[in-house]
């Protein structure tokens, strides 16, 4: 039997259960909506901002990612994201800066934060507790809070879509009813056809899965919202199945890297092509597409041609991470390992410790 389709061995594995997690991510999104819903805002409503700058590392680090590919062309004001320890000198007093942390002890999250109200600028903190969570009541600022208890990764629900639906509270995005049941109702049914008990035949995700154990996926996005999902799979691959991961976008990917695949063949013989194919993509980049496929699909073990499904943008960046996320956790089944254990990651972060004391 496939080890996918094996539903003890995957409880043995996966020890901290991070496949329930993505299973659930449906409900998570529906609990994020309640959180903005319900989240105390009125020092920040209805305010003008001279722009706005989203702080965070990691899986809190892709709220950024995500909500500034889907605001950017509907806010007149820059946005900024800061995945480091300093503020950009020009995110001044008058920006409305957001403090996304999901642990609330990201150190350099903590640092732009301090220097923000240094700055005198407005600052709203999301967090589920720790540091960020006591700045937001030291000094009287707004407080997203979020529920504790898992991986920043696995809270991609509660970062991204309550964040992103504050904004909307905030009246700094016009985000519609219709809009948003659109993306809950796709996920909804993809998580039916990804859950662990679909067989493999029947399961888009474990079949993924498959192709890629033992390669290296490469991942394709066009500049957008499905850059910020091709960089998101890649955190996927590295952090859930411990796999060294790669990701470009299109167009700038036809300016260097389609070049980079005429040598090495050796090598890359072993790695697996994902491309995201968005049927409403405008013409040029369908020919872009098309032609970097024929021109370097012989380099690659694999290519596989993801379509974007939804009508909306919203729709369209939660359903494609969706299937690379619970992709990801397959993957790491296959290959033996505990989806949840990020033992480097606290390694790093104890040496750092040691500067404290």
């Amino acid at each position: 039997m496939n080890i996918l389709d094996n539903l003890e061995k995957i409880r043995e594995l996966d020890k901290q259960d991070m496949l329930g997690v993505e299973e659930n991510f449906h409900s998570q999104l529906l609990e994020a909506k309640k959180i903005a819903e319900g989240t105390v805002l009125s020092q920040l409503k209805n305010r003008t901002f001279a722009g706005i700058a989203i702080l965070g590392m990691g899986g809190s680090g892709f709220t950024a990612d995500i909500i500034k590919s889907l605001i950017i062309d509907q806010v007149e004001i820059p946005v900024e994201i800061v995945k480091g320890y300093d503020l950009p000198a020009f995110v001044n007093k008058g920006w409305l800066v957001i403090a996304v942390s999901y642990s609330g002890n990201t150190e350099e999250t903590i640092s732009a934060a301090d220097q923000a109200l240094q700055k005198n600028c407005e600052l709203l903190c999301v967090a589920s507790g720790g540091k960020i969570e006591e700045i937001a009541f030291k000094n009287g600022k707004c407080l997203v809070r979020l529920p504790s208890g898992f991986q920043p990764r696995g809270a991609s629900g509660y970062l991204f879509f309550t964040t992103y639906l504050v904004l909307r509270e905030l009246g700094i995005v016009n985000i519609n009813d219709e809009e948003i049941e659109e993306a809950l109702n796709l996920v909804r049914e993809k998580s039916k056809l990804y859950k662990r008990d679909i067989d493999t035949n029947n399961n888009q995700a474990k079949k993924l899965a498959l192709k890629l154990l033992n390669k290296i996926p490469v991942v394709y996005g066009t500049n957008g919202y499905l850059s910020a999902v091709a960089f998101r799979w890649k955190c996927e691959f590295n952090e859930n199945s411990k796999y060294p991961g790669f990701w470009a976008e299109f167009p700038e990917l036809n300016h260097n890297e389609t070049v980079g695949w005429e040598n090495l063949k050796d090598l890359t013989g072993n790695f697996v092509l994902i491309v995201f194919k968005d049927s409403e993509a405008q013409e040029r980049i369908k020919v872009r597409i098309k032609t970097t496929i024929q021109l370097i699909k012989s380099h690659f073990n694999d290519v596989v041609e993801i379509d974007v499904e939804g009508k909306t943008k919203l729709a369209k960046a939660l359903s494609t991470m969706y299937l690379g996320d619970i992709t990801s956790v397959y993957l790491a089944l296959l290959a033996g390992v505990d989806p949840t254990s990020v033992d480097r990651i606290s390694i790093l972060k104890a040496e750092l410790a040691k500067l404290d004391k």
